[in-house]
């Protein structure tokens, strides 16, 4: 903990007084001051032990999940004062509480440990409170707060349906069923919102756990335009919604490079699609009047120029080559012959349909439209012929439905009526578990297309004020949606943790997990003592091509902790060598509660991932499943199966 004063002026005694409101805290404090004058500066320090007269150290798990149990282990020592007989006791919020004795006694500088069984009930941050009554009455008070999470993998459910004229709705607690209490919300989205389900992709962008540049960028560019819709879900930093765009903007340029590119995790150079996607952020966002770093911004812009300028000849691709030109050209940067080259020579050879129509929206941007709606019926006829996708590495993150979305996107923000923009709508309408990409473009195609009349509904009998989107948990009000006009689409996006734990296996991959001793021998979980080091080897099987940008999450049960990760990958643990560990891997972090890595993979291969843990908490704790997921294309993912482990003291 750090506190600090300010200046504080000296007293006519000679003295400057300065108080602090300490949190719960036993231990030494230094205390540091500074003092000057016109003619003199000086400074001291002194260490201060703070501590109650009788010292309670309380210890728990980090976090539990609901069911967990565990123990509250409390250490009580007398330091000063009177000894004897004190009253004890414990309550909790959230959590249960096994027998503790209501008083004990302590002698002086006796010390005394009670250990308090605690089971965990409902999901969120509760709190446990421990009261000491030292003999001469005084009450020694400590609160513990106890996060109570359930670290299996998410579900998304999907409801859409037309309400008719003079039917009703009622958005209660139905919308949560199948799901562990507390660990669900759901959107309700009404009238055209609804149709593109703008609300509960905002809400999908803003649960999405992870953090390379790509998805800070798809997360912060839909705020742009949809603050209100933010504002009225109470998203995290709804209540600023300029700062978290400019928040976003300062962590992405902290992947930029001097030249001007961005890095996926780190600064890097050569990935000219997410430079161009970046630069398209940033330059919407200063069109919105968002605060950007005029130096950075003209870095990104150079940095595509010069990427423009030496692109090599091509048959096929140009997918960074069209992104770039058109942000160049909604900067007024871009060359017009060389859109018009790229256009009436190369227009058949860019490989994706959105490629073909960022080149038409550059050449809007120009009002060469003619030229711009040629692009556009390109990708239209691109998009119609597409068969069934293959699962390959695409280095524009993209997919079809991604594609889709963007050509609605820059047909509509153009005024291009070269594309079939009902059809459109209605190819990417169907979506369920979509990616970052599919859910930014669609956001975007939703607020291109905003022009919609509104709906004529109610909501509780009140008119609506504002966006027709509410959000709720399972211990919210009922909302009584009642449609008095035409036919309108209500759609319940709802996500959470299914009560009921999800079978094992995938579509694409299959994902196990092992434990082994630092000697290599295998293991189970069936009784571990506190203190025990293992091995976790998640192994991941590619069933068809495996091409993908993967994430493999490992959450960890609450009574483990990652203990010293860099072990595996500086290769000191010699007796695994024979598992072939995996590497080489795009990203990694060691969180509190879960493992993750990034792996970028071209072939169809299986693959091996380890960290070491430590048992650390006695109880028995839920283990959930660890998964992999295509993070551009979340159709393809896997779980292994999920159990109990039970630590021992």
């Amino acid at each position: 903990m750090a506190f600090f004063t300010g200046p504080v002026a000296v007293g006519a005694d000679g003295y400057a007084r300065a108080s602090f409101d300490l949190p719960a805290f036993n231990g030494a404090i230094r205390v540091m001051a500074v003092a000057w004058s016109a003619q003199g500066v000086g400074q001291a320090e002194s260490e201060i032990l703070v501590r109650d007269p009788v010292v309670v150290t309380a210890s728990l798990p980090r976090f539990m999940a609901p069911g967990d149990e565990s123990r509250l282990l409390l250490e009580i020592v007398h330091a000063t004062g009177p000894a004897g007989r004190m009253a004890l006791r414990a309550t909790g919020e959230g959590v249960a509480l096994g027998a503790l004795p209501d008083s004990i006694d302590l002698g002086e500088k006796q010390k005394q440990v009670i250990s308090v069984p605690v089971t965990a009930q409902g999901a969120g941050v509760q709190s446990i409170t421990v009261t000491l009554t030292t003999p001469d009455g005084r009450d020694l008070v400590k609160t513990l707060a106890l996060p109570v999470q359930a670290n299996d993998p998410e579900v998304a459910q999907i409801s859409r349906f037309d309400l008719e004229p003079g039917q009703a709705f009622t958005f209660d607690s139905n919308a949560f069923a199948g799901l562990i209490p507390g660990t669900g919300t759901a959107t309700l989205a009404v009238g055209p919102i609804a149709r593109l389900n703008a609300p509960g992709l905002l809400a999908a962008l803003d649960r999405y756990p992870y953090g390379c540049t790509e998805q800070i960028t798809s997360k912060a560019l839909p705020l742009i335009y949809f603050d209100q819709v933010a504002q009225a879900m109470q998203l995290k930093g709804a209540e600023n919604i300029a700062l978290r765009i400019e928040q976003a903007v300062t962590e992405v340029l902290q992947n930029q490079t001097a030249e001007g590119a961005f890095g996926l995790w780190q600064p890097t150079q050569g990935d000219m699609w997410l430079d161009a996607y970046v630069t398209d952020f940033l330059s919407r966002a200063r069109a919105q009047g968002h605060a950007v770093p005029d130096q950075a911004f003209r870095n990104a812009l150079d940095n595509l120029r010069n990427q423009v300028n030496y692109q090599p000849d091509f048959d096929e691709g140009g997918e960074g080559l069209a992104y770039a030109l058109l942000v160049l050209a909604r900067e007024g940067a871009a060359a017009v012959g060389d859109l018009r080259y790229y256009a009436d020579v190369k227009g058949d050879a860019f490989s994706t349909a959105l490629a073909q129509a960022q080149l038409g929206a550059a050449l809007a941007a120009y009002g060469d439209q003619a030229r711009a709606d040629a692009m556009f019926r390109k990708a239209q006829g691109r998009l119609d012929g597409a068969g069934a996708e293959e699962q390959i590495y695409r280095a524009d993150y993209g997919t079809g439905l991604r594609d889709a979305a963007a050509v609605l996107t820059l047909a509509a923000e153009t005024g291009s009526q070269a594309v079939d923009r009902e059809a459109l709508v209605n190819r990417i309408a169907t979506g369920s578990a979509l990616s970052t990409q599919e859910s930014v473009w669609s956001l975007l195609a939703s607020n291109a297309l905003i022009g919609a009349g509104a709906a004529d509904v109610t909501l509780n009998g009140a008119p609506v004020d504002g966006p027709l989107v509410r959000v709720a948990n399972d211990a919210s009000a009922p909302v009584v949606v009642q449609n008095n006009g035409a036919k309108t689409q209500v759609t319940v996006t709802t996500y959470g943790i299914p009560s009921e734990p999800v079978a094992a296996g995938g579509n694409g991959y299959g994902i196990s997990r092992s434990y082994y001793t630092l000697e290599g021998e295998p293991v189970t979980l069936d009784t571990v003592k506190v203190g025990t080091r293992l091995v976790t080897v998640l192994e991941v099987t590619p069933f068809n091509r495996g091409e993908a940008r993967l994430m493999v999450a490992d959450p960890l049960p609450a009574g483990f902790e990652i203990d010293n990760p860099n072990l595996i990958s500086g290769g000191a643990i010699a007796a695994l060598d024979w598992l072939g560990l995996q590497t080489d891997v795009a990203h990694s972090e060691f969180r509190q509660d879960r493992f993750l890595t990034a792996v970028d993979r071209y072939d169809n291969s299986s693959f091996r991932l380890a960290y070491i843990v430590r048992a650390v908490s006695p109880g028995s704790f839920r283990h959930p499943a660890a998964s992999v997921e295509d993070m551009y294309r979340p159709d393809y993912r896997a779980r292994s199966e999920t159990g109990r482990v039970t630590v021992a003291e």
